[in-house]
């Protein structure tokens, strides 16, 4: 961060220099390549805040072929707001981004009624659940006369059983794995009746009222099929943060920011990298092969990434994403990674 994390990496400086050292000894072998990439984010704080402030959350998709309504999304976000956190099953708000060694959030925003909130990622856990699946399996040879074969979801579907077998479809038909869906896990084969759906309103349930679908000469046997699926229930916590925008900028600044490289002091290895790592016609991208650069060691440190860098960087491939600096008057997020 820009004040208190620079009071806390004076503190560190030893340990850093000492980490400085162990690196520079791995790295002396040569052959690992190190990109550093960036991509702006806005002129002031506050374009950069605005980045992170979601004014629709509704627009985030479910992890579910068929989304969730929005009047549900909203209850949701209305519980998380009202009570401080919330769990919800495939839909991932707020969420860690690698950042070498440890993961750190992504910054996310919520505005409700003046007051700003914070919210971040608490965990997630895998569980099961039974649920009805509506898929459509490859089949080899065209069905019999007697069969009823359609080649759109027939028109006297509901809006939301159309839209399962038009998602069903897309699956079946976008795979290029193996074509017999027995071959993947139930709640891969096709759109899951999420708990926001009534499969006892549905009539593809329990039967079809169609045996297959034909596209471009293919065709394909439709099947419901109830058992037991994989699904992630996501939890979230949020807090208040602000109560104006100006006040939600300096809390950016001060909790996301973690370097300013716009000083005029600043070492010309340093100066070099960042013009190159920002610089639209090189591709906003910076590349050097080992040993590292003590303008790139620099750099990763004033990031806050030396302290999360693995032992052997020569043996395991490291990513960072989510830095953010300032350089040259623009505000920039930074990713970095080995290979």
């Amino acid at each position: 961060m820009v004040t208190e994390d620079s009071s806390r990496r004076a503190v560190l400086s030893g340990v850093a220099a000492t980490g400085l050292a162990g690196l520079a000894g791995c790295l002396g072998g040569g052959g690992v390549e190190y990109t550093l990439s960036t991509n702006p984010a806005g002129e002031s704080l506050r374009e950069l805040a605005r980045q992170y402030l979601q004014t629709d959350p509704t627009a985030e998709r479910a992890k579910f072929a068929v989304d969730y309504p929005d009047e549900y999304k909203h209850s949701v976000v209305r519980t998380l707001l009202e009570e401080g956190s919330v769990e919800v099953l495939q839909w991932q708000l707020a969420y860690d981004r690698q950042f070498g060694t440890t993961t750190r959030p992504r910054p996310y925003f919520l505005r409700d009624d003046g007051t700003y909130y914070s919210v971040v990622a608490d965990g997630q856990s895998k569980l099961t659940a039974t649920r009805w699946v509506f898929y459509l399996d490859p089949v080899e040879s065209e069905p019999s006369d007697s069969a009823t074969v359609v080649t759109e979801p027939p028109s006297s579907l509901s809006e939301t059983d159309t839209t399962v077998v038009r998602r069903a479809l897309e699956i079946v038909t976008s795979d290029s794995g193996p074509r017999d869906r027995s071959d993947y896990p139930l709640g891969k084969r096709g759109p899951i009746f999420h708990d926001q759906m009534d499969p006892s309103a549905s009539d593809l349930v329990p039967s079809p009222p169609f045996d297959y679908v034909e596209r471009d000469g293919d065709y394909y046997a439709a099947v419901a099929q109830k058992g037991a699926v994989e699904l992630t229930r996501y939890s979230f916590t949020a807090r208040e943060v602000a109560t104006s925008m100006a006040e939600l900028e300096r809390f950016v600044e001060r909790e996301t920011v973690d370097a300013r490289f716009d000083g005029t002091d600043l070492p010309s290895g340093v100066t070099e990298i960042l013009r190159t790592a920002t610089d639209v016609g090189n591709g906003r991208l910076y590349r050097e092969t080992g040993p590292m650069s003590d303008g790139l060691r620099t750099i990763l440190e004033r990031l806050g990434m030396l302290d999360h860098m693995p032992e052997n960087v020569e043996s395991e491939s490291v990513r960072f994403a989510g830095a953010t600096f300032r350089y040259d008057g623009t505000w920039y997020h930074g990713s970095f990674w080995t290979r």
